[in-house]
């Protein structure tokens, strides 16, 4: 809180200084004031910190793959040998749209995880997407372009028409993204758990409300046929999307559970990498600190 402070708080990794009582050196040499003087809400500070750290990185985790199985479900497709592209333009568009606003929105908002504080610091120069998170997002791309493009093939060899199958396509898509989105909000713990039904009740209208806009483009006529080049499904293939949802999960849980047990549950611990270190902060002291000399500062 004094001016004798501004060395050490300027040297320490997290400067904090008092907001009532400390003098203006203080404050602007540390990187957090306590507006009340409580050293308790530091604690609140923090936790809140590793809430919007957490939500941040499941946010990533659910649009990333999402959007890259968009593009890469028609890619493969064609590639796979169909004839037509899986997925129409207005579809890949009308998805993007719909699972930024419905399900990116979920993990936006989603409560601290149980244990969140028990979690150690994340170390100076950490990325936002290490290489955990990396692989999961990788791992959620790839079962979910399996399961679009796999969908597809299935529905062309039972005898749908080309509007069928990009009905089977865009709402395997759809559902899928939902088991992505379920596995996503716990990032320690796992879904197939009372918890996924309580906590966060956005999560289940988002569902509710995108599960409705899926039925509703693939049933509306004049909707579905000449903007969405779709065609009404029956009941072997929601069987088909229900199953591909339950594999997308079960996926991602796997993944999860695994990934857990080998880093003995501190999924976002990582080994240090030279390449993540960051440069030390250069930023000028201020002008009443000199005075203290800069041998006191170097250590």
């Amino acid at each position: 809180d004094g001016v004798n402070d501004a060395p050490a708080l300027k040297a320490a990794d997290m400067g904090v200084a008092m907001g009532k009582e400390g003098t203006d050196v203080a404050r602007e040499a540390s990187e957090m004031i306590l507006a009340d003087d409580n050293f308790a809400t530091i604690v609140s500070a923090v936790r809140e910190g590793r809430v919007v750290w957490d939500d941040l990185r499941k946010v990533l985790l659910v649009n990333t793959p999402i959007n890259n199985a968009q593009g890469m479900s028609v890619l493969f497709g064609l590639m796979l040998g169909l004839s037509e592209a899986p997925l129409s333009a207005i579809q890949v568009l009308y998805c993007n749209l719909i699972c930024a606003v419905t399900l990116g929105f979920v993990c936006a908002v989603e409560p601290a995880e149980d244990g969140i504080m028990d979690q150690p610091p994340r170390r100076v120069g950490k990325r936002l997407i290490g290489r955990f998170l990396l692989l999961r997002i990788a791992i959620g791309t790839i079962v979910l372009v399996a399961c679009t493009v796999g969908s597809v093939f299935w529905t062309d060899d039972m005898g749908y028409s080309l509007e069928e199958t990009r009905s089977q396509a865009l709402n395997t898509l759809s559902f899928g993204a939902i088991g992505v989105t379920m596995s996503a909000r716990f990032a320690r713990k796992s879904a197939f758990h009372c918890r996924t039904f309580v906590g966060n009740p956005i999560a289940w209208w988002s569902y509710a409300i995108m599960a409705l806009l899926q039925v509703f483009i693939t049933y509306t006529p004049g909707l579905n046929d000449a903007i969405f080049t779709m065609d009404a499904m029956d009941g072997k293939q929601w069987g088909i999307v229900v199953m591909f949802m339950f594999v997308v999960l079960v996926v991602m849980e796997t993944e999860k559970s695994i990934r857990g047990y080998i880093t003995d549950r501190q999924y976002y611990e990582e080994d240090w990498d030279e390449a993540d270190a960051v440069e030390p902060d250069t930023t000028p002291l201020p002008a009443e600190v000199s005075r203290f000399g800069k041998n006191e500062l170097a250590h």
